[in-house]
């Protein structure tokens, strides 16, 4: 599991491959509705499909900086984050093991890692993060999610 930093206007965290392909399969579920606009958004979720799917293991870029386009769609995805968030935070605790076993991915790994219920808050905390990045107000630039889940 590499650990890689995500950034986005020079605002950004450490955190892992796998935890953010967990964060992306859950905003690119919430991107795919129409109300959503932005002007790269085929792209964009092809990047996150990409990731999902373990195309980018062990060499994960965030890209974000490349198909959000200026303020307005820095906003949407504002929105898209805080709906997902809301999602998330919905389900309780711990996102299921089922659960997790059922999201669609050409990876692997991504299934044998998730192998136990995954906790709610620690995937709220990557989403905040982004929110935060993008909203410009996140105050460090070398931070470690320090998420605690592990494989067994």
């Amino acid at each position: 599991m590499a650990t890689e930093n995500m950034d986005y206007k020079d605002k950004g965290f450490l955190t892992s491959d796998t935890f953010m392909q967990l964060a992306f399969h859950y905003i690119n579920e919430e991107l795919k509705k129409a109300e959503y606009i932005f002007t790269k958004k085929e792209q964009l979720q092809e990047y996150h499909r990409m990731v999902i799917n373990g195309e980018m293991g062990g060499w994960f870029a965030f890209l974000w900086d490349s198909y959000i386009s200026d303020s307005s769609e820095e906003q949407t995805m504002i929105q898209i984050l805080q709906n997902v968030k809301n999602r998330i935070q919905n389900k309780g605790s711990y996102i299921t093991t089922a659960e997790l076993q059922s999201i669609p991915t050409k990876d692997e790994d991504f299934k044998m890692f998730y192998n136990k219920p995954f906790p709610t808050e620690d995937l709220s905390k990557i989403i905040s993060a982004l929110i935060k990045m993008l909203e410009g107000t996140r105050d460090l630039t070398n931070y470690d999610m320090h998420i605690n889940y592990y494989y067994s």
